[in-house]
């Protein structure tokens, strides 16, 4: 069992980041790239028991999993979830994408994965594994999530500049 945890803040509301991980699908292939759809095949009203298809693209070949949410937690200053998969029917993962509110403008966000081998021999392997992957991935999220923010902050600000120099034109 290899365990990796890693934290960062990211300069954006809550709110905002939240859709990366959780009900965007547009915004979610922002930071996993390699995804290609997600397909509901059980929603539970709770959401904890949903299972959701996942296809991404490895190397030249789509692939798919189905993930299961087992853990869910929307509040205004924290937000969770947690997904447990098969991956590539080598690995049994839990991933947790956890966000707390740090104030009005960032927000912390924790990366934890549990990955189980399913096979004991692959154990050996995970000992020498190094966290480059995660690293990639944190800072990946922590700039698409930002710039993404910046360029909504500057496309709200040309439209409230429009209708300011619209109005200053009727008057």
């Amino acid at each position: 069992m290899k365990k990796w945890k890693k934290e960062i803040v990211i300069n954006a509301p809550i709110e905002f980041v939240w859709p990366y991980f959780y009900g965007d699908l547009e915004k979610k292939k922002v930071i996993f790239p390699k995804i290609i759809d997600e397909e509901i095949i059980k929603e539970t009203e709770e959401v904890v028991g949903t299972v959701i298809r996942q296809s991404y693209k490895n190397g030249s070949l789509d692939e798919y999993y189905n993930l299961t949410l087992k853990k869910y937690i929307n509040e205004p200053n924290h937000k969770l979830v947690q997904e447990t998969f098969i991956l590539n029917n080598l690995f049994k993962m839990k991933v947790d994408y956890e966000l707390h509110q740090v104030d009005e403008q960032n927000t912390k966000f924790t990366y934890l994965s549990v990955n189980r081998p399913r096979n004991p021999l692959l154990s050996l392997f995970q000992l020498f594994g190094k966290d480059d992957v995660i690293v990639r991935f944190m800072d990946r999220t922590k700039n698409s999530i930002e710039n993404d923010y910046n360029l909504d902050k500057e496309e709200a600000q040309d439209e409230i500049d429009t209708v300011e120099g619209y109005a200053e034109k009727t008057e």
